[in-house]
């Protein structure tokens, strides 16, 4: 998106792992005004609760 005329960027940024939500994300990227958004997600811990699953329950993959 082009800069706004005041020559203000808007950037959201935000940060979640396993198990949270999409919504708040999306609301941010519909009604804050951005021409940026950045998300982080605590992938360690998604890999790892994975793998715990995958070695109770390793015929499911």
């Amino acid at each position: 998106m082009p800069r706004q005329k005041n020559g203000v960027v808007r950037i959201g940024s935000g940060a979640g792992f396993a198990g949270d939500r999409l919504e708040p994300a999306v609301i941010l990227a519909e009604r804050g005004g951005l021409q940026y958004l950045g998300l982080e997600c605590l992938a360690e811990r998604t890999i790892a609760l994975a793998q715990l699953r995958k070695l109770k329950e390793p015929a499911e993959g």
